[in-house]
């Protein structure tokens, strides 16, 4: 039995119930049933939290992704295979991450159609994040202008729609800068999940994010270093 992704329908979901499908007490690490955690992936942070069980609880420290297993690794005590638990995930850190990840894929956008340069990497965190470009080379005055157009486009409160979509409907609908995106997918991934911010991007991605672009906040632009040729690294971070 897998377990079930809860954030991808719903990443605003904030605690749960599941059952304990397998532990490890040696390794300290759980599998569940249904999961509102991340694993880490993709550059984005795992989620952590909390669970509680029979009286007592247990943090969640990390959740990752093994052997097609979601385990979620515990400090305290381990539950027992079977167990009903209640989980509840550290919220504050969870919505900074998602404000990150809609973050990155707006930017992404802007860039890809402004300049055709790809996003070769990223790393979300709680303050600032960072995210690889090629190709291209950044001018000081080309990072102030899209700021400017970044933060336009959050004032104008677009909505951040998680759609699933069958893959071939995605590579008919999105423009070619977009389809090998979709068509690096393994081919037998049939229904993709569909990250779309109106007329702006339409991406494949598995991770959490906000529903408006009002929640993202304002980016502040930190900078950016040479990471190779035609590489550039832009680093940022969010004001609400």
């Amino acid at each position: 039995m897998q377990t079930e992704l809860l954030y991808l329908k719903d990443c605003y979901l904030k605690e749960f119930n599941a059952k304990v499908l397998d532990s490890n007490a040696e390794q300290k690490w759980i599998e569940l049933n249904k999961t509102a955690f991340y694993p880490e992936a993709g550059g984005q942070p795992t989620d952590k939290g909390k669970i509680e069980f029979q009286g007592k609880d247990s943090k969640v420290v990390l959740v990752k992704k093994r052997d097609g297993k979601i385990l979620h690794f515990l400090e305290g005590e381990i539950p027992e295979k079977g167990t009903e638990v209640k989980a509840l995930l550290d919220w504050n850190l969870r919505f900074k991450y998602m404000k990150m990840h809609s973050a990155q894929h707006l930017l992404s956008a802007l860039i890809l159609d402004q300049f055709g340069a790809s996003t070769v990497g990223n790393q979300i965190q709680e303050e600032k994040s960072r995210m690889d470009f090629y190709p291209i080379r950044f001018e000081e005055e080309t990072l102030k202008k899209l700021e400017t157009e970044f933060n336009e486009i959050v004032e104008k409160e677009l909505p951040v729609e998680i759609q699933f979509k069958s893959r071939e409907t995605v590579l008919e609908e999105v423009d070619e800068k977009r389809r090998v995106l979709f068509s690096r997918l393994p081919e037998a991934i049939k229904e993709i999940r569909v990250i779309e911010i109106p007329g702006i991007d339409k991406c494949p991605c598995g991770g959490t994010h906000v529903k408006n672009t009002k929640e993202i906040g304002k980016i502040k632009i930190l900078g950016r270093e040479n990471k190779g040729k035609e590489r550039d690294r832009v680093s940022f971070t969010l004001i609400d």
